[in-house]
Protein backbone atom coordinates (compact mmCIF):
# COMPACT_ATOMS: atom_id res chain seq x y z
CA UNK A 1 0.00 0.00 0.00
CA UNK A 2 3.17 2.13 0.65
CA UNK A 3 4.30 1.66 -2.97
CA UNK A 4 1.25 2.45 -5.06
CA UNK A 5 0.84 5.48 -2.61
CA UNK A 6 4.68 6.92 -3.19
CA UNK A 7 4.78 8.95 -6.42
CA UNK A 8 5.40 6.72 -9.66
CA UNK A 9 8.70 8.11 -10.17
CA UNK A 10 9.87 6.72 -6.48
CA UNK A 11 8.91 3.49 -6.91
CA UNK A 12 11.35 1.71 -8.15
CA UNK A 13 14.23 3.56 -5.54
CA UNK A 14 11.42 2.29 -2.91
CA UNK A 15 11.77 -1.36 -4.34
CA UNK A 16 15.58 -0.58 -4.30
CA UNK A 17 16.03 0.20 -0.82
CA UNK A 18 13.45 -2.83 -0.28
CA UNK A 19 15.67 -4.83 -1.79
CA UNK A 20 19.08 -3.81 0.07
CA UNK A 21 17.23 -3.81 3.42
CA UNK A 22 16.02 -7.51 2.28
CA UNK A 23 19.60 -8.77 2.06
CA UNK A 24 20.91 -6.98 4.99
CA UNK A 25 17.86 -8.91 7.04
CA UNK A 26 19.89 -12.04 5.90
CA UNK A 27 23.34 -10.41 6.60
CA UNK A 28 24.66 -6.82 7.34
CA UNK A 29 28.24 -7.92 6.26
CA UNK A 30 27.18 -10.11 2.99
CA UNK A 31 25.27 -6.85 2.07
CA UNK A 32 28.33 -5.29 1.78
CA UNK A 33 29.58 -8.49 -0.22
CA UNK A 34 26.49 -8.33 -2.34
CA UNK A 35 26.42 -4.48 -3.41
CA UNK A 36 30.30 -4.61 -4.40
CA UNK A 37 29.76 -7.66 -6.96
CA UNK A 38 26.66 -5.49 -8.45
CA UNK A 39 28.70 -2.30 -8.57
CA UNK A 40 31.90 -4.24 -10.43
CA UNK A 41 29.55 -5.89 -12.46
CA UNK A 42 27.40 -2.93 -13.27
CA UNK A 43 30.93 -1.45 -14.49
CA UNK A 44 31.73 -4.68 -16.23
CA UNK A 45 28.40 -4.19 -18.57
CA UNK A 46 29.41 -0.39 -19.41
CA UNK A 47 32.57 -1.80 -20.82
CA UNK A 48 31.26 -4.03 -22.68
CA UNK A 49 28.66 -1.94 -24.11
CA UNK A 50 31.38 0.19 -25.08
CA UNK A 51 33.76 -2.53 -26.41
CA UNK A 52 32.32 -5.60 -26.86
CA UNK A 53 35.09 -7.93 -26.70
CA UNK A 54 36.00 -11.33 -25.83
CA UNK A 55 38.14 -10.43 -23.39
CA UNK A 56 35.74 -8.02 -21.25
CA UNK A 57 32.84 -10.81 -21.37
CA UNK A 58 35.16 -13.21 -20.59
CA UNK A 59 36.96 -11.65 -17.62
CA UNK A 60 33.43 -10.57 -16.61
CA UNK A 61 32.40 -14.20 -16.81
CA UNK A 62 35.08 -15.41 -15.11
CA UNK A 63 35.48 -13.13 -12.21
CA UNK A 64 31.69 -14.21 -11.61
CA UNK A 65 32.46 -17.36 -11.39
CA UNK A 66 35.50 -17.33 -8.92
CA UNK A 67 33.20 -15.54 -6.38
CA UNK A 68 30.47 -18.43 -6.59
CA UNK A 69 33.39 -21.23 -6.96
CA UNK A 70 34.99 -19.60 -3.52
CA UNK A 71 31.85 -19.18 -1.31
CA UNK A 72 29.66 -22.35 -2.64
CA UNK A 73 32.34 -24.65 -3.71
CA UNK A 74 35.71 -24.61 -1.76
CA UNK A 75 34.37 -27.09 0.63
CA UNK A 76 33.93 -29.72 -2.17
CA UNK A 77 37.18 -29.16 -3.69
CA UNK A 78 38.87 -29.58 -0.79
CA UNK A 79 36.82 -32.90 -0.01
CA UNK A 80 37.63 -34.39 -3.49
CA UNK A 81 42.00 -33.25 -2.78
CA UNK A 82 41.19 -34.58 0.46
CA UNK A 83 39.70 -38.27 -1.04
CA UNK A 84 42.12 -38.23 -4.49
CA UNK A 85 45.20 -37.47 -1.88
CA UNK A 86 44.34 -38.09 1.70
CA UNK A 87 46.39 -35.43 2.42
CA UNK A 88 45.50 -34.33 6.13
CA UNK A 89 45.24 -30.60 5.48
CA UNK A 90 42.31 -30.76 3.08
CA UNK A 91 40.48 -32.40 5.11
CA UNK A 92 40.76 -30.03 7.64
CA UNK A 93 39.82 -27.16 5.44
CA UNK A 94 36.48 -26.99 7.07
CA UNK A 95 37.80 -26.43 10.19
CA UNK A 96 40.55 -23.92 9.26
CA UNK A 97 38.31 -21.49 6.99
CA UNK A 98 34.73 -20.57 7.99
CA UNK A 99 33.10 -19.40 4.98
CA UNK A 100 29.43 -17.98 4.89
CA UNK A 101 27.27 -18.95 1.67
CA UNK A 102 25.58 -15.17 0.57
CA UNK A 103 22.48 -15.54 0.01
CA UNK A 104 20.94 -16.37 -3.28
CA UNK A 105 24.29 -16.05 -4.70
CA UNK A 106 23.81 -18.85 -7.17
CA UNK A 107 20.45 -17.34 -8.97
CA UNK A 108 22.07 -13.99 -9.15
CA UNK A 109 25.52 -14.92 -10.09
CA UNK A 110 23.70 -16.78 -13.45
CA UNK A 111 21.30 -13.66 -13.71
CA UNK A 112 24.49 -10.40 -14.12
CA UNK A 113 26.38 -12.85 -15.94
CA UNK A 114 23.27 -13.63 -18.79
CA UNK A 115 23.01 -9.68 -18.44
CA UNK A 116 26.73 -9.58 -19.46
CA UNK A 117 26.72 -12.26 -22.43
CA UNK A 118 22.99 -10.56 -23.78
CA UNK A 119 24.61 -7.23 -24.11
CA UNK A 120 27.91 -8.57 -25.68
CA UNK A 121 25.21 -10.09 -28.17
CA UNK A 122 23.51 -7.20 -28.68
CA UNK A 123 25.20 -4.02 -27.54
CA UNK A 124 22.83 -1.89 -29.63
CA UNK A 125 20.23 -1.46 -26.86
CA UNK A 126 20.30 1.93 -24.88
CA UNK A 127 21.92 1.60 -21.63
CA UNK A 128 20.96 1.04 -18.28
CA UNK A 129 20.43 3.51 -15.29
CA UNK A 130 23.00 2.50 -12.51
CA UNK A 131 20.02 2.38 -10.24
CA UNK A 132 17.92 0.31 -12.68
CA UNK A 133 20.68 -2.21 -13.28
CA UNK A 134 21.01 -2.64 -9.15
CA UNK A 135 17.19 -2.90 -8.74
CA UNK A 136 17.27 -5.63 -11.57
CA UNK A 137 20.05 -7.70 -9.71
CA UNK A 138 18.49 -6.64 -6.50
CA UNK A 139 14.58 -7.24 -7.02
CA UNK A 140 14.02 -8.98 -3.55
CA UNK A 141 10.36 -10.97 -4.72
CA UNK A 142 12.82 -13.69 -7.17
CA UNK A 143 15.83 -13.14 -5.18
CA UNK A 144 16.16 -15.74 -3.34
CA UNK A 145 15.44 -18.62 -5.73
CA UNK A 146 14.34 -17.02 -9.04
CA UNK A 147 12.90 -17.25 -11.56
CA UNK A 148 16.25 -16.61 -13.25
CA UNK A 149 15.25 -13.00 -14.65
CA UNK A 150 17.42 -12.01 -18.39
CA UNK A 151 17.64 -7.78 -18.66
CA UNK A 152 14.40 -8.75 -21.39
CA UNK A 153 11.91 -10.10 -18.61
CA UNK A 154 12.53 -7.14 -15.97
CA UNK A 155 13.30 -3.86 -17.84
CA UNK A 156 10.07 -3.63 -19.80
CA UNK A 157 8.33 -3.37 -16.45
CA UNK A 158 9.72 -0.43 -15.11
CA UNK A 159 7.73 1.60 -17.89
CA UNK A 160 4.45 0.00 -16.56
CA UNK A 161 4.72 0.51 -13.07
CA UNK A 162 1.17 1.76 -12.05
CA UNK A 163 -2.13 -0.18 -10.53
CA UNK A 164 -3.49 -2.92 -12.47
CA UNK A 165 -6.87 -4.50 -10.91
CA UNK A 166 -5.69 -7.88 -13.19
CA UNK A 167 -2.82 -8.39 -11.69
CA UNK A 168 -3.87 -8.25 -8.54
CA UNK A 169 -6.41 -10.65 -9.26
CA UNK A 170 -3.81 -13.16 -10.59
CA UNK A 171 -1.42 -12.55 -7.71
CA UNK A 172 -4.09 -13.51 -5.26
CA UNK A 173 -4.74 -16.33 -7.14
CA UNK A 174 -0.38 -17.62 -6.97
CA UNK A 175 -0.09 -16.73 -3.38
CA UNK A 176 -2.80 -18.65 -2.38
CA UNK A 177 -1.74 -21.53 -4.74
CA UNK A 178 1.85 -21.37 -3.59
CA UNK A 179 0.94 -21.55 0.52
CA UNK A 180 -1.15 -24.49 -0.22
CA UNK A 181 1.70 -26.17 -2.40
CA UNK A 182 4.69 -25.63 0.24
CA UNK A 183 2.24 -25.82 3.48
CA UNK A 184 0.08 -28.28 2.80
CA UNK A 185 1.62 -30.80 0.51
CA UNK A 186 5.19 -30.38 0.48
CA UNK A 187 5.93 -29.62 4.34
CA UNK A 188 3.44 -32.99 5.26
CA UNK A 189 5.82 -35.03 2.60
CA UNK A 190 8.57 -33.68 3.97
CA UNK A 191 7.74 -35.21 7.48
CA UNK A 192 6.56 -38.61 5.84
CA UNK A 193 10.19 -39.56 4.02
CA UNK A 194 12.63 -37.52 6.08
CA UNK A 195 13.31 -40.34 8.16
CA UNK A 196 13.98 -43.08 5.46
CA UNK A 197 16.58 -40.49 4.13
CA UNK A 198 17.71 -40.08 7.53
CA UNK A 199 18.73 -43.57 8.14
CA UNK A 200 17.75 -45.62 4.61
CA UNK A 201 19.46 -48.87 5.84
CA UNK A 202 16.72 -48.99 8.44
CA UNK A 203 13.93 -49.13 5.41
CA UNK A 204 12.90 -52.05 3.26
CA UNK A 205 12.79 -51.87 -0.13
CA UNK A 206 8.73 -50.34 -0.79
CA UNK A 207 10.05 -47.60 1.11
CA UNK A 208 13.23 -46.70 -0.28
CA UNK A 209 11.81 -46.60 -3.77
CA UNK A 210 8.40 -44.76 -2.56
CA UNK A 211 10.85 -42.29 -1.06
CA UNK A 212 11.66 -41.21 -4.09
CA UNK A 213 7.95 -40.53 -5.75
CA UNK A 214 7.23 -38.81 -1.89
CA UNK A 215 10.39 -36.53 -2.93
CA UNK A 216 9.27 -35.43 -6.48
CA UNK A 217 5.67 -34.25 -5.28
CA UNK A 218 7.14 -32.62 -2.41
CA UNK A 219 10.29 -30.99 -4.59
CA UNK A 220 7.59 -29.78 -7.24
CA UNK A 221 4.73 -28.59 -4.40
CA UNK A 222 7.68 -27.16 -2.42
CA UNK A 223 9.20 -25.55 -5.65
CA UNK A 224 6.42 -24.45 -7.44
CA UNK A 225 4.71 -23.27 -4.15
CA UNK A 226 8.02 -20.66 -3.72
CA UNK A 227 7.75 -19.25 -7.14
CA UNK A 228 3.98 -19.00 -7.26
CA UNK A 229 4.62 -16.87 -3.69
CA UNK A 230 8.03 -14.87 -5.66
CA UNK A 231 5.71 -13.90 -8.83
CA UNK A 232 2.89 -13.36 -6.39
CA UNK A 233 4.71 -10.75 -4.85
CA UNK A 234 5.95 -9.27 -7.74
CA UNK A 235 2.54 -8.88 -9.57
CA UNK A 236 1.49 -7.21 -6.69
CA UNK A 237 4.25 -4.74 -7.81
CA UNK A 238 3.68 -4.64 -11.03
CA UNK A 239 5.65 -6.73 -12.22
CA UNK A 240 5.46 -9.42 -14.98
CA UNK A 241 8.39 -12.17 -13.90
CA UNK A 242 8.29 -15.54 -16.08
CA UNK A 243 6.85 -18.90 -15.48
CA UNK A 244 9.29 -21.71 -14.10
CA UNK A 245 7.10 -24.68 -13.99
CA UNK A 246 4.36 -25.78 -16.66
CA UNK A 247 2.94 -29.15 -15.26
CA UNK A 248 6.40 -30.80 -15.36
CA UNK A 249 4.78 -33.95 -14.61
CA UNK A 250 2.62 -34.57 -17.44
CA UNK A 251 5.81 -34.49 -19.71
CA UNK A 252 6.40 -37.84 -22.03
CA UNK A 253 10.22 -37.26 -22.26
CA UNK A 254 13.16 -35.94 -20.91
CA UNK A 255 13.41 -33.31 -23.11
CA UNK A 256 10.05 -32.16 -22.70
CA UNK A 257 10.38 -31.93 -19.14
CA UNK A 258 13.29 -30.16 -18.73
CA UNK A 259 11.39 -27.30 -20.96
CA UNK A 260 8.58 -27.58 -18.33
CA UNK A 261 10.84 -28.04 -14.79
CA UNK A 262 12.62 -25.14 -13.52
CA UNK A 263 12.17 -23.31 -16.84
CA UNK A 264 14.43 -20.30 -16.34
CA UNK A 265 17.49 -22.42 -15.26
CA UNK A 266 17.23 -24.79 -18.34
CA UNK A 267 16.99 -22.25 -20.61
CA UNK A 268 19.88 -20.57 -19.04
CA UNK A 269 21.68 -23.72 -19.37
CA UNK A 270 20.77 -24.00 -22.95
CA UNK A 271 21.83 -20.61 -23.98
CA UNK A 272 24.37 -19.76 -22.50
CA UNK A 273 25.91 -23.06 -22.16
CA UNK A 274 24.73 -25.75 -24.44
CA UNK A 275 24.74 -23.36 -27.23
CA UNK A 276 28.31 -22.22 -27.01
CA UNK A 277 29.70 -25.42 -26.55
CA UNK A 278 28.11 -26.36 -30.29
CA UNK A 279 24.78 -27.23 -29.21
CA UNK A 280 23.84 -29.84 -31.83
CA UNK A 281 25.50 -28.29 -34.90
CA UNK A 282 29.18 -30.29 -34.16
CA UNK A 283 28.11 -34.05 -34.69
CA UNK A 284 26.07 -36.76 -32.63
CA UNK A 285 28.63 -37.87 -30.64
CA UNK A 286 29.42 -33.98 -29.74
CA UNK A 287 25.92 -33.16 -29.01
CA UNK A 288 25.90 -36.24 -27.04
CA UNK A 289 28.57 -34.80 -24.90
CA UNK A 290 27.43 -31.31 -24.66
CA UNK A 291 24.10 -32.87 -22.99
CA UNK A 292 25.50 -34.84 -20.78
CA UNK A 293 27.70 -31.61 -19.64
CA UNK A 294 24.94 -29.07 -19.38
CA UNK A 295 23.10 -31.38 -17.04
CA UNK A 296 26.38 -32.43 -15.21
CA UNK A 297 26.72 -28.59 -14.39
CA UNK A 298 23.40 -27.39 -13.66
CA UNK A 299 23.36 -30.90 -10.80
CA UNK A 300 26.46 -29.38 -9.85
CA UNK A 301 25.25 -25.54 -10.09
CA UNK A 302 22.37 -26.81 -7.42
CA UNK A 303 25.14 -28.02 -4.75
CA UNK A 304 28.57 -29.05 -3.46
CA UNK A 305 28.56 -32.59 -3.42
CA UNK A 306 28.87 -35.98 -5.58
CA UNK A 307 25.55 -36.63 -5.31
CA UNK A 308 24.14 -33.50 -7.28
CA UNK A 309 27.07 -34.28 -9.99
CA UNK A 310 25.33 -38.21 -10.14
CA UNK A 311 21.85 -36.43 -10.45
CA UNK A 312 23.02 -34.52 -13.38
CA UNK A 313 24.89 -36.57 -15.30
CA UNK A 314 22.18 -39.28 -14.76
CA UNK A 315 19.93 -36.82 -16.62
CA UNK A 316 22.04 -36.04 -19.32
CA UNK A 317 22.47 -39.59 -20.09
CA UNK A 318 18.89 -39.80 -20.54
CA UNK A 319 18.80 -36.85 -22.87
CA UNK A 320 21.16 -37.53 -25.04
CA UNK A 321 19.93 -41.64 -24.95
CA UNK A 322 16.46 -40.03 -26.17
CA UNK A 323 18.05 -38.39 -28.89
CA UNK A 324 20.05 -41.32 -30.15
CA UNK A 325 17.39 -43.04 -30.24
CA UNK A 326 15.14 -41.02 -31.89
CA UNK A 327 17.46 -39.08 -33.77
CA UNK A 328 19.64 -41.84 -35.07
CA UNK A 329 17.63 -45.29 -35.15
CA UNK A 330 14.29 -43.50 -35.59
CA UNK A 331 12.95 -45.01 -32.84
CA UNK A 332 9.18 -42.78 -31.75
CA UNK A 333 9.64 -42.99 -28.11
CA UNK A 334 7.18 -39.71 -27.84
CA UNK A 335 3.32 -40.65 -28.79
CA UNK A 336 1.37 -38.23 -29.72
CA UNK A 337 -2.42 -39.78 -30.16
CA UNK A 338 -2.99 -42.84 -28.26
CA UNK A 339 -4.01 -41.78 -25.00
CA UNK A 340 -3.03 -44.61 -23.17
CA UNK A 341 0.35 -44.72 -24.28
CA UNK A 342 0.90 -41.04 -23.49
CA UNK A 343 -0.19 -41.64 -19.68
CA UNK A 344 1.72 -44.46 -19.50
CA UNK A 345 5.24 -42.93 -21.29
CA UNK A 346 4.24 -39.70 -18.92
CA UNK A 347 4.40 -42.16 -15.59
CA UNK A 348 7.81 -43.79 -17.21
CA UNK A 349 9.29 -40.10 -17.10
CA UNK A 350 7.69 -39.70 -13.52
CA UNK A 351 9.71 -42.71 -11.89
CA UNK A 352 12.76 -41.62 -13.80
CA UNK A 353 12.52 -38.50 -12.12
CA UNK A 354 11.73 -40.01 -8.64
CA UNK A 355 14.57 -42.00 -9.16
CA UNK A 356 16.84 -39.31 -9.67
CA UNK A 357 15.13 -37.91 -6.68
CA UNK A 358 16.44 -40.39 -4.47
CA UNK A 359 20.14 -38.78 -5.96
CA UNK A 360 19.12 -35.05 -5.23
CA UNK A 361 17.77 -35.62 -1.51
CA UNK A 362 19.90 -38.10 -0.11
CA UNK A 363 22.48 -36.28 2.34
CA UNK A 364 25.56 -37.50 1.17
CA UNK A 365 27.12 -39.87 -1.39
CA UNK A 366 27.31 -42.68 1.51
CA UNK A 367 23.48 -42.51 2.20
CA UNK A 368 22.71 -42.31 -1.41
CA UNK A 369 24.86 -45.34 -2.16
CA UNK A 370 22.97 -47.02 0.76
CA UNK A 371 19.46 -46.46 -0.62
CA UNK A 372 19.94 -47.52 -3.92
CA UNK A 373 21.75 -51.05 -2.56
CA UNK A 374 18.65 -50.83 -0.04
CA UNK A 375 16.22 -51.21 -2.57
CA UNK A 376 17.18 -54.27 -4.32
CA UNK A 377 18.24 -55.88 -1.20
CA UNK A 378 16.12 -54.83 1.63
CA UNK A 379 12.64 -57.10 0.95
CA UNK A 380 10.64 -57.01 4.02
CA UNK A 381 11.68 -60.77 5.43
CA UNK A 382 15.56 -60.67 4.39
CA UNK A 383 16.93 -60.48 7.79
CA UNK A 384 13.94 -63.04 9.05
CA UNK A 385 15.48 -65.17 6.86
CA UNK A 386 19.06 -65.04 7.38
CA UNK A 387 18.44 -65.52 10.85
CA UNK A 388 16.30 -68.85 10.41
CA UNK A 389 19.17 -70.04 7.99
CA UNK A 390 21.24 -69.87 10.72
CA UNK A 391 18.97 -72.14 12.51
CA UNK A 392 18.31 -68.83 15.46
CA UNK A 393 14.31 -69.13 14.78
CA UNK A 394 13.73 -69.12 18.34
CA UNK A 395 15.20 -65.58 18.77
CA UNK A 396 13.09 -64.45 16.05
CA UNK A 397 9.90 -66.13 17.63
CA UNK A 398 11.34 -64.19 21.03
CA UNK A 399 11.41 -61.05 19.50
CA UNK A 400 7.51 -61.06 18.21
CA UNK A 401 6.92 -61.02 22.04
CA UNK A 402 8.13 -57.57 22.93
CA UNK A 403 5.61 -55.89 20.23
CA UNK A 404 4.11 -55.45 16.60
CA UNK A 405 6.07 -58.60 15.37
CA UNK A 406 9.73 -59.47 14.46
CA UNK A 407 12.08 -56.89 15.44
CA UNK A 408 13.89 -58.55 12.63
CA UNK A 409 12.21 -56.73 9.86
CA UNK A 410 13.32 -53.65 7.99
CA UNK A 411 11.10 -50.36 8.92
CA UNK A 412 8.19 -48.67 6.46
CA UNK A 413 7.39 -45.44 5.59
CA UNK A 414 4.65 -44.28 8.04
CA UNK A 415 1.60 -42.17 7.00
CA UNK A 416 1.57 -43.33 3.31
CA UNK A 417 -2.21 -41.95 3.02
CA UNK A 418 -0.75 -38.49 2.38
CA UNK A 419 -0.06 -40.05 -0.77
CA UNK A 420 -3.02 -40.02 -2.17
CA UNK A 421 -4.17 -36.53 -1.03
CA UNK A 422 -0.92 -34.87 -2.08
CA UNK A 423 -0.89 -36.51 -5.65
CA UNK A 424 -4.37 -35.31 -6.12
CA UNK A 425 -3.33 -31.71 -5.18
CA UNK A 426 -0.53 -32.65 -8.00
CA UNK A 427 -2.77 -33.40 -10.64
CA UNK A 428 -5.12 -30.54 -9.58
CA UNK A 429 -1.86 -28.18 -10.23
CA UNK A 430 -1.03 -29.48 -12.91
CA UNK A 431 -4.13 -29.34 -14.66
CA UNK A 432 -3.79 -25.67 -14.04
CA UNK A 433 -0.59 -25.21 -15.45
CA UNK A 434 -1.26 -27.91 -18.41
CA UNK A 435 -4.64 -25.93 -19.76
CA UNK A 436 -4.76 -22.43 -17.84
CA UNK A 437 -7.58 -21.94 -20.65
CA UNK A 438 -9.66 -24.00 -18.89
CA UNK A 439 -9.32 -22.17 -16.20
CA UNK A 440 -9.42 -19.18 -17.48
CA UNK A 441 -13.33 -19.09 -17.75
CA UNK A 442 -13.70 -18.62 -14.19
CA UNK A 443 -12.06 -15.42 -13.80
CA UNK A 444 -15.05 -13.40 -14.60
CA UNK A 445 -16.07 -14.33 -11.05
CA UNK A 446 -12.87 -12.55 -9.62
CA UNK A 447 -14.34 -9.97 -7.53
CA UNK A 448 -15.99 -12.46 -5.21
CA UNK A 449 -14.14 -16.08 -6.32
CA UNK A 450 -10.61 -14.21 -4.72
CA UNK A 451 -12.08 -13.27 -1.02
CA UNK A 452 -14.06 -16.49 -1.11
CA UNK A 453 -10.56 -18.86 -2.12
CA UNK A 454 -9.00 -15.98 0.38
CA UNK A 455 -11.18 -17.45 3.14
CA UNK A 456 -10.82 -20.99 2.79
CA UNK A 457 -7.16 -21.26 2.51
CA UNK A 458 -6.86 -18.93 5.66
CA UNK A 459 -9.09 -22.03 7.17
CA UNK A 460 -7.30 -25.07 5.40
CA UNK A 461 -3.83 -23.64 6.55
CA UNK A 462 -4.66 -22.83 10.68
CA UNK A 463 -6.26 -26.51 10.63
CA UNK A 464 -4.41 -28.56 8.01
CA UNK A 465 -1.15 -26.93 8.86
CA UNK A 466 2.23 -28.86 10.31
CA UNK A 467 5.80 -28.34 11.50
CA UNK A 468 7.63 -27.80 8.13
CA UNK A 469 10.89 -26.72 7.33
CA UNK A 470 12.68 -23.95 5.26
CA UNK A 471 12.12 -24.04 0.72
CA UNK A 472 14.48 -27.07 -0.39
CA UNK A 473 15.92 -24.15 -2.86
CA UNK A 474 16.91 -21.48 -0.21
CA UNK A 475 19.98 -23.78 0.59
CA UNK A 476 21.38 -23.05 -3.45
Amino acid sequence: MLYWAIPKVARKYFLLIAGICFYAYFSLALTVHFLVVISINYLFYRKIKVTPTKFWIGLTVILNLINLGFFKYIYFFSKVLADLTNYPFFKQVPDLIHIALPLAISFYTFQVIAAAVDTYRDSTKPIIKVEDYFLFVAFFPVLIAGPIMRMSDFFPNLDKLTPNKEKMYRASYLLMSGLVKKVLVADPMSLTISPVFGSPAEYDSFSLFIAGVCYAIQVYSDFSGLTDMARSIALFLGFETPENFKAPFFSTSGRELWKRWHITLSFWLRDYIYFPLGGSRKGELRTYLNLIIIMTLGGFWHGADYTFICWGFYWGVILAGERYFEDNLGWKLTPEKNKFLIVLKALIVFVLFSISGLMFRSNNATNMLDHFHGIFTHFSNSLEAMFIGDKNEWLVSATSLLGNGSSFRFQHIENLERIFYTSVALLFFHHIQYVPEYWQRVRKHDIWLVPALGIVTIFLLATLSQDGGEFIYYKF
